[in-house]
């Protein structure tokens, strides 16, 4: 009787120690599916962060793309706007040469003429002499002195990187960007213009070939002074003019600005042009 009742008293305690750890079980089992749960939201989180960070990083990609073929449009359009105009001015100093050499030729006949005498011809010759000096000043063979502006155009250090193979390359000066700042300055009546010492007219073209800016067919490297003598307010004013061609150049938006300086001068010198007159072939005065 006695091992009997021992039996029976250890039974509720055996059944005390199974129901106490299911009980702990059953406890721990909801902690652990909050702490899978929380595992997972936090990864999924992770996920979305870099997602998003990857997609932001793609649309920031394709923005650039679409500015850098946008500014190349631009650039491009700008280029043959300017191209037009140089071809339109060169064609019109074409003609006032032309014009001046027919006058200088009807001179030179009067002077032969056997007519007219002793004073008629030193009149005309002392006619002669000035068209012959004004024809040589329009058409820059000879060199001048006068006031004027400065402008020096430099690359900016930081267009190293932006422009990829692209032919257009942010913070670079370009043959067009010269072209745009010459045809201001001759839209405010500057009389006469140099670039790097050679003298700029209408029969000499301002290109790029490959990475290099030609002048009159020699190549030049920055800075690129340009040279311009007229009046110095109004060359100065018609090139800092809001939304004009050195804000324009200057503009962060587009890429690196240019590196320019502008300053005003009292007396400026400017050489003849290289290589004298040019020899016209299918121009005729009338």
């Amino acid at each position: 009787m006695k091992t009997i009742t021992q039996r029976t008293d250890a039974a509720p305690a055996s059944l005390d120690s199974e129901v106490a750890g299911r009980s702990t079980e059953a406890h721990s089992a909801p902690r652990g599916r909050a702490a899978r749960k929380g595992a997972r939201l936090f990864s999924l989180t992770g996920v979305c962060f870099v997602f998003g960070g990857l997609l932001a990083m793609q649309l920031r990609a394709i923005e650039q793309v679409q500015d850098k073929k946008q500014n190349e449009q631009k650039a491009e359009a700008q280029a043959a706007v300017q191209a037009v105009k140089s071809r339109a001015e060169a064609q019109k100093a074409e003609k006032e040469t032309a014009a001046l050499q027919g006058q200088l030729a009807a001179l030179k006949r009067k002077l032969n003429s056997d007519s007219l005498g002793t004073k008629q011809k030193e009149q005309l010759l002392t006619q002669l002499n000035a068209r012959i000096k004004e024809l040589q000043l329009v058409a820059g063979l000879t060199a001048v002195v006068g006031p004027g502006v400065r402008v020096v155009m430099k690359d900016n250090p930081q267009a190293a990187g932006q422009g990829g193979n692209s032919s257009f390359l942010p913070g670079v000066v370009h043959d067009f960007d010269l072209l745009q700042v010459v045809n201001e300055l001759r839209a405010a009546n500057a009389e006469a213009i140099a670039i790097n010492g050679t003298r700029i007219t209408g029969y000499a073209p301002i290109r790029c070939v490959g990475p290099t800016i030609q002048i009159n067919w020699e190549g030049v490297t920055p800075p690129f002074v340009i040279e311009a003598i007229g009046d110095p307010a109004r060359l100065d004013a018609a090139l800092r003019m809001p939304g004009g061609i050195l804000q324009n150049l200057q503009n962060p938006e587009v890429g690196p600005a240019l590196d320019i300086r502008l300053t005003r001068s009292s007396k400026l010198s400017l050489p003849a042009s290289a290589g004298g007159a040019p020899r016209l072939k299918e121009a005729k005065a009338r």
